[in-house]
């Protein structure tokens, strides 16, 4: 139960950071990406989407493999929304 919340804190907190500062933490070089802050944004709004879905699971029964359906869905529309503005 509180790890659940420990885990979805640190998504929030790296989503929120992410976006904020426009970069990923311990990441050095970025290879093969066009637009650096672009990308950071999206996959901060990705993480950050990831963290309040695990919060939200914990209040409204969600099972664990319509939970990853959800967070791989999540991860194949932000490589979606990457090619479509041209980020990488």
């Amino acid at each position: 139960m509180e790890m659940t919340f420990v885990i979805s804190g640190i998504f929030i907190i790296l989503g929120l950071y992410t976006i904020i500062k426009g970069r990923i933490p311990f990441i050095k070089k970025y290879s093969g990406v066009k637009n650096i802050k672009r990308h950071c944004q999206i996959e901060g709004v990705a993480s950050l989407i990831c963290g309040l879905l695990i919060i939200f699971s914990h209040f409204v029964f969600i099972g664990s493999v319509t939970m990853m359906i959800i967070i791989l869905g999540i991860c194949i529309l932000t490589i979606a929304v990457e090619i479509v503005l041209k980020v990488i």
